[in-house]
């Protein structure tokens, strides 16, 4: 029971990672704060959390408004009376498109959701984790370090991510609030259901078959990551067990990084 009676606020947390998150953390003790923007997805988990017998809250919000994020703070610190974590599991994909022919407002908008929204739900929680002395996740990727072909928006974005969590995590380190990122590989999830579909030929330089399957020959462990592992990766990060780490890149992906 890793967090035992602490309150811990998921953005993204109702499908995904995020929600995969939420789960684990709650079986973990957690009283877990479920914030995206669909009310039907951000209930659904919450009454699955709820007749589990976990202490779960709902929380619409829009991470990309300052208000927004405010006021889902406000509501988790009403409900459970403190933050102890924050995991900015929000985020949007690229649709595969050449650097010469992605539209600017593609580009705009996953800069604002991925960067910008990160940016400001954790300036939202900032006050409330440094009074808890609680930890921050924020959720970058492996391509933040490699470049994908057709992919120059979302790879900008978690390069982005990762060094805006490093920079918080300076600023912060004087409260003793620690920052660190997650950088997951291809995850069984359905946002990877959604490229394949979308996206085919044109994600990877191997020609996608329309299954998950078709990402496995680049990983080194020969298979995708599962939900679980990223989360459990998540947990870690945010417990007491990593006290002494902030600042840092944990990858989940099967060895990709080390390729280059």
């Amino acid at each position: 029971m890793r967090f035992n009676g602490e309150t811990i606020l998921i953005t993204g947390g109702s499908g995904g990672m995020g929600e995969t998150m939420a789960r684990r953390f709650a079986g973990n003790g957690a009283r877990v704060v479920v914030c995206d923007l669909g009310v039907e997805a951000v209930d659904r988990v919450v009454d699955s959390l709820a007749a589990e017998g976990h202490e779960a809250l709902g929380v619409v919000a829009d991470t990309t408004d300052e208000d927004s994020m405010a006021a889902a703070v406000t509501a988790a610190i009403e409900r459970f009376g403190s933050l102890n974590g924050l995991v900015t599991a929000a985020g949007i994909r690229q649709t595969a498109s050449g650097f010469l022919d992605i539209k600017l407002e593609l580009w705009r908008k996953i800069q604002e959701v991925n960067v910008t929204g990160t940016f400001i739900a954790i300036r939202a929680a900032a006050p409330a984790l440094i009074e808890s002395t609680g930890a921050i996740v924020t959720v970058s990727s492996v391509t933040a370090t490699a470049a994908r072909m057709n992919q120059s928006a979302y790879c900008t974005s978690k390069a982005a991510v990762m060094h805006l969590t490093k920079q918080i995590a300076l600023e912060l380190s004087p409260h003793r609030v620690r920052v660190n990122a997650l950088c997951p590989g291809v995850t069984a999830t359905p946002m990877i259901d959604e490229a394949i579909r979308t996206d085919g030929p044109n994600l990877l330089k191997e020609k996608v078959e329309g299954s998950l399957e078709a990402f496995r020959p680049g990983i080194p462990l020969g298979r995708l990551a599962l939900p679980e592992e990223q989360a459990a990766a998540a947990e870690f990060l945010l417990s007491a067990d990593a006290s002494f780490i902030t600042g840092t890149a944990l990858y989940v992906d099967g060895g990709v990084s080390m390729l280059g």
